[in-house]
Parts: structure tokens; C-alpha cells; sequence
């Protein structure tokens, strides 16, 4: 603070006026830094002394999305340099792994390049994801990333590895339907038969390691809606995990309540008796918590 001259800026105050419910406690230094960086992001000052000042203040609470907006004004209107800007975020995103405000600073950033590199970024996202897997927001900035330097080839065989490590993974699932769809849409490329053969396949095999997993199924009915195939061509590998055709159904008869809930989907349409007894048994026995909808998706298949 002492490298700059603060002595004509008079800091704004945090506290807002009127009876406040719950007051918040700031500290002397949060109070003293922001103080000074709204003054000067009032008066519009783009400086070495705003650009440290908003450094301080991040460093203070990284999460402060007006702050990272100032900072990105100061970069741009001082022309410095954002590849420096870059490692220095990389810094702060390390430390702060689940902040979007980073990412998408980062993003601004990227943007406001003549020629941003791509083989600086995707090795940062790789290990952030190595340490939290599941990490949403690392995911939300490889797909942001992805499309901005249109880069699909490679997507495939990334998100491979981490369904390998853990089916469960959600993120991942949602990612590989980003790799190849989202790549199909962008690159007006055509989903062959070939293509929703494989993931069929792969799927299903995925399936077979852990029947109860939500993501793994959600992916493979999205498979089907988004090509248009219909989805009656998955009733005999549903009933093999959940055979509502059997009179005595019970714990053992129905091993993937996802299974059970993708033949009420296909029953709806083909066949609205077992339709409702599948409803009956995801609001009786299976799926209890959300009684009160299949209730209702039950009542809807009757009219």
C-alpha cells in the first residue's frame, strides 16, 4: 500500500444506510481496501495503483465479482500484458478451485487476445481436475473452452479416462454428450448410425457395472431422444434389470430403479396398463421420496 499515494482519495464506505436485519462484519484492512477501490472505480481511474488495488482486494475475497470486472478495465484500458494476467490468475485459481468469478475472468481475458494459446490452458484445467474430478466449474471452463478454440478431436478420449476412474461421475457424463453432440451442432456435423451404435454400446456396458447409476442412464435416454430413435428399442435391456412383467416384483425383480423409470417412459406411450403399474411401484416401494410426482405422472397416464 505504502508504493502508492492514497492521500487525495477519500474511501467510500462499505455500510449501506438505513436499519440493516444483520450488519456485516467486515474487517479494518477489507474495510480500508474496499474503501479505496470503490473511490477510485467511481471516479473511472484506470491505474498501476487500481490494478493493485484490486489485486489486494481479491487476495482479501476472491469471490467479489465487481472487483475482477474493475480489474479487467484496468488491463485492458493499460494495455498490459494479458499473458502475464494469465499466469497470475492461474496463481489465484489454483487457491480458489470452486470460484466462478476466476473463470470467467479468465475467459475475458482469452477474449480480449489477438492470438490466445490454447496449449496454455488445457494442461491448467487437466490438473485441476486431478485433484477434484468433479469439479464444476473446471468442467464448465473446459467446455467454454472447447468451443472457443473449437477443439473436439481430443474430447472423447479425455473424458474417457475420468468414467473409467468413477462411472458415477456425473460431470463426465455430461461432457461426453458435449463432445459429441455439442461438437455435431457447432460443426454441423451428422450423428450416423454408427456413432449412436457405439454409444449405445458403450453405455450399456457402463450400465452393467453399476445398474443403479442415474448419470449413466440419463445419458442413454438422452442418447435416444436427441437422434430421434425411438426409445421402445431399450425395453428388453430395462427388463433385464427391471422386469415389471412379473407378477411377484420385489427388491430382488427390480435391480435399477433408472431401468424401472425408463419402462414407464416407454410404457406411456405402448402400453399404459404397465405404464401404471410401474408408477405404482417407483411410488410405493422404490422411490418413495418423490411419491407425490409419480402420483401424479400416474393420474396424467389415465386421462
Amino acid at each position: 500500500m505504502e508504493n502508492y499515494d492514497w492521500e487525495h482519495i477519500t474511501p467510500l464506505p462499505l455500510d449501506e444506510e438505513g436499519i440493516q436485519v444483520s450488519q456485516i462484519l467486515y474487517t479494518e484492512e477489507y474495510r480500508s481496501v474496499m474503501g479505496l477501490l470503490r473511490a477510485l472505480q467511481t471516479n473511472e481511474e484506470y491505474s498501476d495503483r487500481a490494478l493493485f488495488i484490486t489485486q489486494e482486494a481479491i487476495r482479501l475475497n476472491a469471490a467479489h465479482y465487481t472487483v475482477w470486472q474493475y480489474r479487467y478495465h484496468n488491463i485492458i484500458n493499460l494495455k498490459k500484458d494479458i499473458n502475464k494476467e494469465l499466469d497470475w490468475v492461474e496463481e489465484i485459481a489454483i487457491e480458489n478451485t470452486k470460484n466462478y468469478q476466476i473463470w470467467n475472468y479468465r475467459q475475458l481475458l482469452l477474449q480480449a487476445q489477438e492470438n490466445p494459446d490454447p496449449k496454455r490452458e488445457f494442461p491448467l484445467i487437466e490438473v485441476m481436475l486431478d485433484e477434484d474430478s468433479k469439479n464444476y466449474h473446471v468442467w464448465s471452463h473446459r467446455k467454454w473452452l472447447v468451443k472457443f478454440f473449437n477443439k473436439f478431436d481430443e474430447e472423447l478420449t479425455f473424458v474417457d479416462q475420468f468414467i473409467e476412474k468413477d462411472v458415477y461421475n456425473n460431470s463426465a457424463w455430461s461432457h461426453r454428450y458435449f463432445a459429441i453432440f455439442g461438437d455435431a451442432q457447432i460443426n454441423k456435423k451428422t450423428i450416423t448410425n454408427d456413432i449412436f451404435e457405439k454409444e449405445l454400446e458403450y453405455t450399456k456396458d457402463k450400465i452393467s457395472i453399476a445398474p443403479q447409476n442415474v448419470s449413466s442412464w440419463n445419458y442413454l435416454i438422452a442418447l435416444f431422444e436427441v437422434t430421434g430413435n425411438n426409445l421402445s428399442q431399450l425395453e428388453e435391456f430395462a427388463k433385464s434389470y427391471a422386469n415389471v412383467l412379473s407378477n411377484d416384483a420385489d427388491v430382488e425383480k427390480i435391480k435399477s430403479v433408472p431401468a424401472l423409470e425408463a419402462l414407464v417412459k416407454i410404457y406411456t406411450k405402448s402400453n399404459p396398463e404397465l405404464a401404471t403399474k410401474g408408477y405404482d411401484l417407483l411410488a410405493t416401494k422404490y422411490d418413495t421420496i418423490r411419491k407425490n410426482y409419480w402420483e401424479y405422472k400416474k393420474k396424467s397416464n389415465s386421462v
